[in-house]
């Protein structure tokens, strides 16, 4: 199975100086143009299933990707990391207040005041591929939109890569566009 996963399009949380993850805001005109041009890169492939995390942001650039075409699964376990005490705050408060929480080069160490940590991500992630994709099959297009934190940890997973290994996954810009070929593991085969 091929897979397409996307960090959705710039939205009003991406402009605002701010740390956002699970606020919820819309995609920019920026944001827009971007999904359109992801819609055009990818407008060949015909995708067997989509899933989109719930946020806004997420919802529309897969609706913009899709052209409408097929139906988008929102599946919460994609949503963005939940960053607790610095959601909201400006990048240099965050640095200030908490420099522990650094989730652009140090996820895997990242401590997060009343927020998620890296494993509670990890684990997600990993029920979003037991109950979402291993059921598909070995053959098939995908179309995954989610978030830039949430997209590293995801591929980690399905690297099945130690969780300190996300560190190295770069962090991806907006409508960045990842394409994995992935076989489900099925531990009764021969």
């Amino acid at each position: 199975m091929r897979l397409y996963i996307v960090r959705h399009g710039e939205s009003y949380s991406n402009i605002s100086g701010r740390v956002m993850s699970t606020t919820d805001l819309s995609l920019t005109e920026k944001g827009i143009k971007q999904a359109k041009a992801a819609k055009k890169y990818l407008q060949e492939i015909v995708f067997d299933r989509i899933f989109s995390s719930p946020l806004i942001r997420a919802k529309q650039t897969a609706q913009i990707i899709t052209g409408g075409k097929g139906e988008i699964e929102i599946c919460d376990n994609l949503h963005e990391m939940f960053l607790g005490k610095i959601e909201g705050l400006t990048w240099e408060e965050q640095s200030e207040r908490y420099p522990n929480a650094d989730t652009a080069s140090g996820l895997s160490k990242a401590v997060i005041p009343e927020g998620e940590n890296l494993e509670a991500l990890i684990k997600r992630c990993n029920i979003f591929i037991e109950e979402k994709l291993k059921p598909i099959g070995i053959s098939g297009n995908i179309l995954i939109v989610s978030h830039g934190i949430t997209k590293r940890a995801l591929i980690n997973c399905l690297l099945e890569k130690p969780s300190h290994y996300v560190d190295y996954i770069n962090w991806a810009d907006n409508t960045a566009i990842s394409e994995i070929d992935w076989a489900k593991k099925n531990n009764s085969s021969p």
